[in-house]
């Protein structure tokens, strides 16, 4: 008979099945589009279709992200210690499912008032249910991939799986969009208000396949039940993990990344029509080039992880993002194509390794925290680390925003007139210079991770060994 290590390294060893990845995988097209289709136009709605002071737009969007500071840590925790004979998660999944989709629509149907800041109010109320939806899918989403497998590399394959289908997803939102936006008219308000109904749609049967498909998941038990009272438990599961050292410097790393990244794509769409005097058309050939680049290069970096280790996987993405980004200083007015498909390809490359990379490395966290302390806490590490995204992508529209109104921006034009000067000097450093900046502060930070697949495998015979004592004295 085979001992408890030898079944456990055989089950380290076990694929998923394929059918599950793609299960699973699934539910990050409607994720993808839910967050890209938000962040990609919510300032260019709020500002120039609702008419708000780009200031005020910015600061609206801040705002009512600010409400994942609550939301994250108490799904978080409440997603690990949930009982339910589908598993921790999965309920989760079939709740926000619904809402993500209904606050999509209310988003891109919302009203323009006399009165700016009544308009500004009743967009803060609808991103603030659009927040909490997201967050009530995502973290539990998010979650799972550490309760479905033990084994390092797969962890990396189940995220090139979900890869492909964000990309999918962002194509929808960044190609499939502007062009519908550009053939009904990108200045109409009634134009966004079909996109919006359309996505919802899409991203409820997204959401819903994945819930479905994870049926036959693995699923881990929750945390004994405690005495502590939720909040005391919310503020003893979030002190353990911010005391991870691995952790705090990967979301350190995601956050400079994110924040450049998120600056860059507020301000894309209007860079590309003001500076470029590019129109919706051809950023949707820019985003299609980013999709089917990252559809190829998913597996392709997943093996060159294998190989040479996801840290330095990490290091390549991280360094064309920022060659990418300084490219766009070389840019003019009727760039040809042909660079901005290169470019497009570029990010491409950079956007797999950056999230694929994390994702596994923030797997590889949790289960060696859970082989450490026998707790699992995979909604909390996920709560915090998807918080740090969250955060980023207030903070970019904010930048943006502040930028725009120094800059002398006009929202009552249509934003499709050049307005040049000092508002084209905003544009460039919102999508080419701070995030290049930022971009090499998440390298200078990325140095210093050091988690192995050798030392999750001595924690993970650690933490057999010890159950085996524990047995022992018991009998």
């Amino acid at each position: 008979m085979a001992t408890i290590a030898e079944a456990s390294e055989v089950r380290t060893k076990q694929a998923l099945p394929a059918s599950l990845k793609l299960g699973w995988g699934s539910g990050a097209f409607g994720i993808a589009l839910l967050m890209n289709g938000v962040s990609g136009l919510i300032l260019l709605f709020t500002a120039s279709i609702l008419q708000i002071d780009p200031w005020l737009a910015g600061l609206v969007i801040f705002l009512a992200k600010l409400i994942d500071v609550v939301t994250d840590p108490i799904v978080g925790v409440w997603s690990d210690r949930y009982e339910s004979s589908k598993g921790r998660r999965r309920p989760f999944l079939l709740w926000g499912s619904i809402t993500g989709a209904i606050s999509f629509a209310l988003i891109f149907t919302s009203p323009s008032f006399e009165n700016q800041y009544l308009t500004a109010f009743y967009i803060f109320i609808v991103l603030s249910f659009y927040a909490i939806a997201y967050t009530i899918y995502n973290i539990p989403y998010m979650s799972m991939p550490a309760e479905m497998t033990d084994n390092y590399h797969e962890r990396s394959s189940i995220h090139a799986y979900r890869m492909v289908f964000i990309s999918l997803g962002s194509f929808v939102a960044t190609a499939g969009v502007k062009v519908v936006l550009e053939a009904l008219g990108k200045t109409e308000p009634s134009s966004y208000a079909v996109v919006g109904v359309g996505c919802a749609v899409l991203i409820l049967i997204s959401t819903m396949v994945a819930y479905f498909t994870t049926a036959s998941a693995r699923f881990t038990q929750g945390a004994e039940k405690s005495t502590k009272s939720n909040a005391a438990q919310v503020v003893h599961e979030f002190n353990a993990v911010r005391s991870n050292r691995h952790f705090l410097r990967l979301i350190g790393v995601k956050f400079a990344q994110l924040l450049g990244v998120q600056t860059s794509g507020a301000a894309f769409a209007y860079f590309f029509v003001q500076s470029l005097g590019r129109d919706f058309n051809i950023l949707a050939i820019f985003g299609t080039t980013v999709t089917i680049s990252t559809i190829i290069f998913a597996p392709l970096l997943v093996k060159f992880s294998q190989r040479f280790g996801k840290k330095n996987t990490y290091y390549v993405a991280a360094s064309v993002n920022i060659f990418y980004a300084l490219s766009w200083s070389l840019a003019s007015e009727g760039e040809p194509l042909w660079s901005i498909v290169m470019r497009a390809a570029f990010v491409g490359i950079a956007f797999t390794g950056n999230v694929v990379m994390a994702m596994s490395m923030l797997t590889d966290i949790i289960n060696a925290d859970a082989n450490r302390t026998g707790v699992r806490r995979e909604g909390a590490f996920t709560a915090l680390y998807s918080f740090v995204e969250k955060l980023t992508g207030a903070v970019g529209p904010l930048i943006v925003g502040f930028a725009l109104s120094f800059a002398g921006f006009n929202n009552k034009l249509p934003f499709d007139v050049p307005q040049g000067g000092n508002v084209d000097t905003a544009l460039l450093f919102s999508v080419s210079w701070l995030p290049a900046l930022f971009g090499l502060v998440a390298i200078w930070i990325l140095s210093g991770y050091n988690l192995t697949e050798q030392e999750l495998q001595a924690a993970r015979a650690e933490n057999t060994a010890n159950n085996e004592v524990n047995k022992q004295e018991k009998s």
